[in-house]
């Protein structure tokens, strides 16, 4: 990890790109998700998830210690008698390109899977396809005094 400021580290982190179920393009397409992620991280997603499946025990423990940090956090919501999940979201890069990783509060996969989202369809940008090895990082809160 290295230091990015004051109250952040950078954590890289490696997998090996995957398709899903197809269900992040339905999600983080949604009007109602669209318009959070703008107010909230300032930029409208592609709409989809890269999906990384990550290996290394070390990596998987650390990004489960990530997910009770304090991120940007979007709340969960109903609509239409559609149940939405809530989000908490890191900023981060893959190869020079903004990402954000999302931890979603009810997902369909495990601690071994990474959802990334971006303004940018990196699939497209990148040539990324499955089976290929990335490397993104993703930034970090660290401890403040007084604090866990």
């Amino acid at each position: 990890m290295d230091s990015v400021g004051l109250d952040s580290v950078r954590l890289s982190v490696t997998g090996t790109v995957f398709s899903g179920m197809g269900k992040g393009k339905y999600y983080v397409g949604h009007p109602e998700y669209q318009k959070r992620f703008k107010k909230c991280l300032g930029y409208a997603p592609y709409p989809g998830t890269l999906n990384v499946k990550i290996e290394e025990a070390e990596t998987i423990r650390r990004l489960e210690e990530i997910r009770s940090m304090d991120g940007v956090k979007i709340e969960a919501f109903s609509l239409g008698g559609e149940s939405f999940s809530a989000l908490t979201c890191f900023e981060g890069e893959l190869r020079g390109d903004k990402v954000t990783l999302l931890f979603i509060d009810v997902t369909y996969y495990n601690e071994t899977v990474a959802e990334l989202i971006s303004p940018a369809y990196l699939r497209g940008k990148l040539g990324l396809r499955d089976g290929d090895v990335v490397t993104f990082s993703v930034d970090v809160p660290t401890p403040r005094p007084g604090r866990p």
